[in-house]
């Protein structure tokens, strides 16, 4: 059963207000209060999910209570992820969205016995840290850290990060990521609209179940050093960058890469080597490349170059026996 109540006008909600509540409740959603500022939760109360959406709440009390499940909380004014949602210990999803939380401390992971998303988008977090180590790691969902304010993320620091199959840090101010990073239960990563110029994977550890990575919308002059870390990834964007030539022998050892999306940056050129390219690529978008032209007279546009260049005078490719060629679609318009 499901309980709205909307325009709720009481500014605290306890015990006292519980008690009206009818039985048998399982989901209890308090929507645009203009009045509620304090939210306490007993131990005895049995709902298995609940949502506070568009309320004053800045204070949150949480007693033990093992039976729910869901927690959400959409545009408050909390100051900080309240510490007694330790006491949820069978939490499966926590949201904390568009609030006023500044700091973000993955030791809280611990608190709970099988949490599988913690989703914290549009808040105003700019830093990341915990004191969490490898004998601690356990395995979860979703981390939804997008539209924050995030600028340089240490991934030693913030090491749980790579304990999530899920990671959205989208739409931030990512100007830097460093630091170790051990990953290999991340399978998703999304990087897009934030402001990375460089990047480099050689510190990470090698990422085998890391399947898509998204970049796009960024400032990258060039491509992360290091790829092959990544041997696992089937879809990669980089639309939307710096980018001026790319060479594939970069992408050489993601033997199961299939798209990858080079559109809207400023590629001149990119060269296949017949030793070394990826060889399931069926896919490449190249479309609204801006070229500059070095000698605008002579062409009433700059095209972009694709070189195949062969291993040898008498290799496939010299031969016209190009399987790369006959694979791959590209797009240009």
């Amino acid at each position: 059963m499901l309980l709205q109540l909307i325009n709720f006008e009481t500014s605290t909600f306890d015990r006292a207000t519980i008690k009206h509540l009818p039985p048998a409740l399982d989901e209890l959603e308090i929507i645009n209060s203009k009045s509620l500022q304090r939210f306490v939760l007993p131990s005895n109360l049995t709902i298995r999910r609940i949502a506070l959406i568009k309320t004053q709440l800045s204070k949150i009390e949480l007693q033990c209570n093992d039976v729910i499940l869901q927690l959400f909380i959409v545009g408050s004014k909390l100051q900080k992820i309240p510490v007694s949602l330790r006491n949820l210990k069978n939490l499966l999803n926590f949201k904390l969205q568009q609030s006023y939380i500044h700091h973000l401390n993955l030791d809280l992971l611990q608190w709970f016995n099988q949490l599988d998303s913690l989703e914290l988008m549009q808040n105003r977090i700019q830093s990341i840290t915990s004191t969490l180590n490898h004998r601690q790691q356990r395995k979860f969902d979703m981390l939804n850290l997008s539209n924050n304010q995030l600028r340089i993320i240490n991934l030693e620091v913030a090491l749980p990060i790579g304990w999530f199959k899920n990671v959205n840090l989208s739409y931030n101010k990512l100007e830097l990521l460093v630091g170790r990073f051990p990953g290999g239960h991340l399978q998703n990563l999304m990087l897009s609209h934030n402001r990375l110029k460089t990047l480099d994977f050689c510190q990470w550890e090698l990422m085998p179940s890391l399947e898509t990575i998204a970049l796009d919308s960024n400032q990258l002059l060039r491509l992360p050093n290091c790829m092959h870390q990544l041997p696992g990834i089937y879809n990669i964007c980089f639309s939307k960058n710096n980018l001026t030539s790319v060479n594939m022998d970069a992408f050489s050892d993601m033997e199961d890469l299939l798209d990858l999306d080079l559109s809207s940056n400023h590629i001149s050129l990119i060269t296949f080597r017949e030793e070394k390219y990826p060889k399931r690529l069926v896919e490449l978008i190249l479309s609204n490349n801006k070229i500059e032209c070095n000698n605008p007279g002579d062409l009433p546009f700059c095209p972009l170059d694709i070189e195949f260049l062969p291993s040898s005078p008498n290799s496939a490719w010299s031969r016209n026996n190009n399987s790369l060629q006959r694979q791959l679609t590209i797009t240009t318009a």
